[in-house]
């Protein structure tokens, strides 16, 4: 059997005819009724697995460790998304995600977990009403691509590079060139010199970038390839020093390097012969940046690298801005107003607005937040919004005036927290709630970590402490960024009287995905239930031993990662089970820990 598609890529066009904040892909009917065809056959004959699987990935829909559930993720393309489609997403959360809950994702995603199989063309038909897709959020393609939330409002960019990443993302779903690659190709934007968007660990990184040409300024991007997380981190290397942005250059410079990839780097079964070693740093890392950019040359004299690309279309995006009319001002500051400003706004250069950061525990959103959110949205900043990599959500464009009654409605919903990017905003992947490649409960843990930041650890006074982040994956694979976290856990397991203790790997000082180049270190290995009590113990030497204003990633690194392991120690022995029964036992369970790990779907 050979799932056969619709005829797309040339037949229709890549921008959509009605152009709103947040529309940046096309909607197909036919894919959805294909959908429906392919998911009947594959019902009747599952032998079809191997061909189905695939597809079904390229469709964005995503098997679960829980049998006949799926994962549907939704492209957002520098994380926009506007009122409209948060109502969308609402329903779908309500009518047809069991956990009655949509997730905000570390690659600015939002996914739905716990969906039947034969429901999913519903989900994408809901979707795409709005002007929302699957298309391409799984499988070997070009998955989501990210960026700087605070593009266009803010003074570090060099330009606003949002129009470029649309045009980048809509030249390259359901592009031939990238349909069945060795593996699936992760991108990012940054706005300029401070990589806003963390360029060193995805695949292909874009960083604005000006040059002058004939006495004029010209944009473009500095291209650099090969890095990532996971089971080997690295850091991209530059490919291309100026890629120019009007003309479309850079988008022809990472077609090349789709090409290269697909390719294996002329060495056949480089990459497909083992899929856990076929993401493109390990290529990179083989040939080498100087060899990979020959190739990427050859390709660009190739005379399909010479056709124009329609750069004015597919650069077209709707305009964002503030609400019309006066900002809701009739509302006094409530108790924590001032330390939400401090910790949640941002000054725009527009004068009288500022970008808000609402702060979304774990990414995750009931129904009715998302259709509460949606109406803040339309009230107060222009009815749009965008994801970040840390899970939370900006409005942008809102009046300074209007932040009382804004920081009021958002405790009425539970995002009104003044913590985004602090020591209880915790990153969390979803874990062992519905991945397959979950060991642990990243959830769980994370959970409780935030608890205790706010609660009972102290410290909130303490700038430095609250400085540090917290990111919680459930396996190696790094979901929730760990490797770039000042502390990092990274689910694992271990042996002790005869029976598995989920555990967390303990990774120390990494430097978070602004600049990105800085990965943590693995330091020791700790009962997953013991977690929050190793972390609490290390802030406290911290705080004890730091130097005046020393940052904990500097005081990580004056003492070296390594050197922190025995401090964990007391957390390591565990008696026996009738002793230490709950350390057995992972977060939100009642039955003894066992590791149950399914066959991963990222290298189907």
């Amino acid at each position: 059997m050979t799932i056969q598609e619709p005829d797309t890529f040339q037949a229709h066009p890549k921008v959509p005819k009605e152009l709103k904040a947040g529309h940046v892909f096309v909607t197909l009917e036919e894919e959805f009724d294909n959908f429906d065809t392919e998911t009947k056959v594959y019902q009747k004959s599952p032998d079809l697995e191997s061909d189905f699987v695939p597809y079904r990935l390229r469709m964005g829909t995503y098997g679960q460790r829980q049998e006949n559930m799926q994962m549907m993720r939704i492209k957002l393309p520098y994380g926009g998304v506007n009122a409209e489609q948060m109502d969308a997403l609402a329903e779908v959360a309500e009518k047809h995600s069991g956990m009655r809950r949509g997730h905000i994702t570390t690659r600015e995603n939002i996914q739905f977990h716990f969906v039947p199989l034969d429901q999913a063309s519903t989900v994408m038909r809901i979707l795409a009403e709005a002007g929302l897709s699957t298309r391409e959020a799984c499988g070997h393609t070009v998955r989501n691509v990210t960026g700087c939330p605070y593009a266009g409002v803010t003074d570090h960019q060099l330009f606003d590079v949002t129009p470029y990443l649309a045009a980048y993302a809509r030249n390259m779903i359901r592009n031939p060139i990238c349909q069945n690659m060795p593996r699936k190709w992760k991108t990012s934007f940054s706005c300029g010199p401070i990589d806003c968007a963390g360029s060193p660990f995805h695949d292909m990184g874009f960083v604005a970038a000006l040059r002058e040409e004939n006495g004029e300024q010209v944009r473009g991007f500095k291209i650099v390839v090969g890095g990532g997380t996971s089971t080997m981190v690295r850091a991209a290397e530059t490919l291309w020093e100026f890629a120019r942005a009007d003309d479309g250059q850079y988008i022809r410079v990472a077609e090349a390097a789709l090409k290269v990839f697909d390719k294996e780097g002329g060495l056949p079964n480089l990459l497909r012969k083992n899929m856990n070693k076929a993401r493109v740093k390990f290529l990179v890392k083989k040939i080498g940046i100087e060899e990979f950019r020959r190739q990427v040359d050859e390709e660009l004299a190739q005379p399909w690298a010479w056709e124009p690309l329609d750069m004015p279309a597919l650069k077209q995006l709707a305009p964002e801005g503030p609400t019309p009319g006066p900002a809701p001002n009739s509302v006094q500051p409530g108790p924590g107003f001032n330390h939400w400003v401090e910790t949640n706004v941002v000054q725009q250069p527009q004068p009288g607005y500022v970008a808000v950061t609402l702060t979304i525990p774990l990414g995750n959103l009931s129904p009715e937040q998302f259709r509460a959110v949606g109406d803040l949205m339309r009230r107060f900043s222009g009815g749009n919004a965008r994801t970040q990599q840390n899970q939370n959500l900006v409005l942008r464009w809102v009046h300074e005036a209007g932040l009382p009654a804004l920081h009021a409605e958002l405790k009425k919903i539970g995002f009104g927290d003044p913590d985004a990017g602090l020591l209880a905003d915790v990153i969390g992947c979803p874990g062992t709630d519905s991945c397959k490649m979950g060991i642990t409960s990243s959830t769980g843990v994370s959970t409780a970590i935030r608890e205790a930041a706010m609660n009972d650890w102290g410290y909130q006074d303490d700038p430095l402490v609250q400085a540090i982040n917290i990111k919680a994956s459930g396996c190696p694979n790094g979901c929730a960024q760990h490797h770039l976290a000042a502390i990092g856990l990274q689910g694992s397991s271990f042996s002790a009287n005869g029976a598995t203790i989920p555990c967390f790997d303990i990774f120390l000082g990494g430097g978070n995905y602004i600049g990105g180049g800085k990965f943590a270190t693995r330091v020791a290995r700790v009962p997953s239930k013991r977690t929050p009590q190793a972390i609490k113990k290390l802030i406290d030497h911290y705080v004890a031993n730091r130097n005046e204003g020393e940052e904990f990633v500097a005081f990580i690194d004056r003492f070296g990662p390594k050197t922190f392991d025995t401090l964990f120690d007391e957390f390591k022995e565990v008696g026996p089970v009738h002793q230490d029964i709950d350390v057995y036992m992972d977060w939100g369970k009642e039955d003894l820990f066992e590791v149950i790990r399914g066959e991963g779907e990222c290298s189907v």
